[in-house]
């Protein structure tokens, strides 16, 4: 089996931020793929988990039971992560606001489809829209998938992090065989979404050819950003898996993305950023403020705010500046208090200048409130 493997993250965010996960183990013959969840809480270690339950280990089946004895490992990693927030003195608000979540008993949700190889037989289940797709001559021979009728929600099936929740749905048992005029992709929901689109249309030809031909994850990216931009594909976590059938039963993985690699540079970059030394400009090459916000605001097609801001991350301390505290003001932490006593999840638009809107729940937004007020 020929095996290529990419991810990536949404646009305007990092790979730390990516909620996908996959897993790919040639010695029990084992492909996964998870999507974490973005309403739930510690999505990523929650998705990690079951990809290489999967993948390690060739008896483990994912089940209702199974599942829930992955509950304990997911706990034990949310709280490391909070200890290591109060390890590296994180902000305030970081720590209370997971310390909270906890508390609340908050969970994690996540996609799945994973699948075993026996010779050229494989089998496996799949939850929700992460999705295998078979390939036969550059067309969609079948896509499977859990959810119920021809089209994808923002409500699919998932498993729970939480010993007491069975989640959404039922895992579907799915099996065949790869020949060598056929071929398996295994991706997460902005493919599966995009290609049953064009499929309904008669046009996932084309489309199929660019997937097949990608050989690397440069290309992988340059077809995720042409496809956002130009071709319909919604701005999500991406993940391709590509296996085709070589003439051998054996794992040949050509190409593997390594997304912990790809969190690891980035952290570096940022160190030596903030570690680099602040050039001053002589006096003759010296800008006016006026110039410097002029050429350092996005356009509204390039805004690089983000969507939403994780309960992991600090990037909301970089944009307090950029949105006008009376919004959040006028809001009213009263209201916040309301919709939390009422239990419902409540998207805010908060005004911002020209760069865009940030989107951001009435909790983020009472988060930012304590660190506007505390600082």
């Amino acid at each position: 089996m020929r095996i290529r493997a990419f991810i990536t993250h949404k646009k305007a965010e990092l790979f730390k931020d990516c909620q996908d996960r996959f897993s790919i183990n040639p010695d029990t013959k084992s492909v996964a793929v998870s999507d974490g969840m973005s309403q739930s809480y510690q999505q990523k270690p929650w998705a990690d988990l079951l990809v290489k339950a999967y993948t390690e280990n060739a008896q483990w089946e994912p089940n209702l039971k199974s599942v829930k004895e992955l509950a304990p490992l997911w706990l034990e990693r949310v709280k490391s992560f909070i200890q290591n927030l109060k390890d590296t003195n994180a902000p305030q608000y970081l720590i209370i606001r997971n310390e909270n979540a906890l508390a609340l008993r908050k969970s994690a949700g996540a996609t799945f489809c994973g699948i075993r190889f026996n010779g050229y037989k494989w089998s496996g289940y799949v939850l929700g829209d992460s999705c295998l797709i078979e390939l036969e001559n550059n067309r969609i021979k079948k896509l499977y998938t859990s959810q119920n009728g021809d089209e994808f929600d923002n409500h699919p099936d998932f498993f729970d992090s939480n010993p007491f929740s069975d989640g959404k749905g039922t895992p579907l048992a799915i099996k065949g065989s790869i020949g060598r005029s056929t071929s398996i992709i295994m991706v997460s929901d902005p493919f599966s979404d995009f290609l049953l689109e064009k499929q309904k249309k008669g046009e996932e030809e084309k489309y199929i050819k660019e997937l097949l031909a990608i050989n690397n994850h440069d290309e992988f990216e340059k077809l995720v950003a042409d496809w956002r931009d130009n071709r319909g594909m919604h701005n999500d976590d991406s993940t391709l898996i590509i296996i085709e059938n070589d003439g051998r039963s054996s794992f040949d993985v050509v190409c593997q993305d390594k997304i912990d690699v790809y969190i690891a540079e980035e952290q570096k970059a940022a160190e030596e950023i903030k570690s680099a030394p602040e050039e001053k400009n002589e006096p003759d090459d010296a800008v006016s403020e006026e110039e410097v916000h002029q050429e350092n605001q996005p356009s509204q097609s390039e805004s690089n705010t983000p969507e939403t801001i994780n309960e992991n991350e600090d990037s909301s301390i970089d944009l307090i500046c950029h949105v006008p505290m009376e919004g959040f003001i006028q809001t009213g932490i009263g209201l916040y208090e309301r919709i939390k006593a009422e239990n419902e999840v409540v998207f805010v638009t908060p005004r911002m200048d020209e760069a865009g809107i940030l989107k951001t729940t009435l909790e983020e937004i009472y988060n930012i409130y304590y660190l506007y007020f505390n600082k």
